[in-house]
């Protein structure tokens, strides 16, 4: 017969041990008293309790069964599930638990915390050599996160270069085109702000992107016709193209695309400047 009852349970909640009352579910079965948590009859396999000497019971993680099946084993005493009974009881006695733990320290297995607070109250002369199993494989861990985190970084290092290298590239190119008086076909960069891959990848009009630079504020309607509607442009002779719509394009964007176009220039004089600073310095080294 089934039955219910509160009982103290030692066991893991999340990473940690917790000591605490809990509603068990026992029937006994060849004299045995066969517990498992009630929470967990909703899955397929529950965790056989072990019961001490000072009837606490004990979750060690170590003695998966079915329930249900030794309901099936006492409804028909002759049914072929008796000896899979019979032969997980005789697993999960002290004797066999001892050596369980024993050869776990042979093969320098993993203990869990409940499993290191049993031995320590009943088998303390494998206390050490059991916690010492968990600390190595611990420590073993910690490295292997360690080294997938600097993986990690450096994968995410790579591709940051990789993405604001092109933004690069692409940010001196149009500079250039400005300068010399090409058409500039208008894009979005696409970079990481401050080198930081934490900030995510940045999509940004080619064009707003040199106003902020240079400290040009622009109207939000210019900037939603540069965003939207504007495909080339010439800095040089303020010719465009732009995309066709029942509105018309925007009048004042020239005065701000001019202002982007004096700042190119100064940059590129400053530029020149110090080349020819660098130049200098380096004949008078000789």
């Amino acid at each position: 017969m089934l039955e219910n009852q509160r009982v103290s349970v030692w066991h893991i909640d999340g990473n940690d041990l917790k000591h605490s009352n809990k509603i068990i579910t026992k029937l006994n079965y060849k004299g045995i008293d066969i517990a498992v948590l009630k929470e967990d009859l909703s899955y397929s396999y529950q965790e056989l309790l072990i019961k001490d000497c000072n009837n606490e019971y004990w979750s060690l993680g170590i003695a998966p069964i079915k329930f249900k099946d030794f309901e099936t084993a006492i409804k028909n005493p002759l049914d072929k599930e008796n000896t899979e009974c019979d032969n997980i009881l005789k697993s999960y006695n002290e004797k066999n638990i001892k050596t369980f733990f024993d050869n776990k320290i042979i093969k320098r297995k993993w203990f869990n915390k409940c499993e290191l607070e049993y031995i320590y109250r009943y088998y303390p002369e494998i206390y050490d050599n059991a916690k010492k199993c968990r600390e190595k494989i611990l420590e073993e861990r910690n490295i292997e996160k360690q080294e997938e985190e600097n993986r990690k970084r450096q994968e995410q290092k790579d591709v940051v270069e990789k993405v604001n290298s092109i933004f690069q590239k692409q940010l001196k190119d149009i500079k250039y085109k400005i300068f010399i008086g090409e058409d500039v076909h208008i894009h979005d960069f696409i970079f990481f702000k401050d080198d930081k891959y934490d900030n995510g990848q940045t999509t940004q009009n080619s064009i707003l992107y040199l106003a902020k630079e240079y400290g040009i504020k622009i109207p939000l309607a210019t900037q939603g016709f540069i965003n939207n509607r504007l495909v080339t442009y010439n800095f040089r002779n303020g010719n465009f193209s732009y995309k066709a719509t029942n509105n018309r394009p925007s009048e004042k964007m020239h005065q701000y695309l001019e202002q982007i176009f004096e700042k190119v220039k100064e940059e590129y004089k400053e530029n020149f400047k110090d080349k020819q600073k660098n130049i200098a310095e380096k004949r008078l080294e000789r």
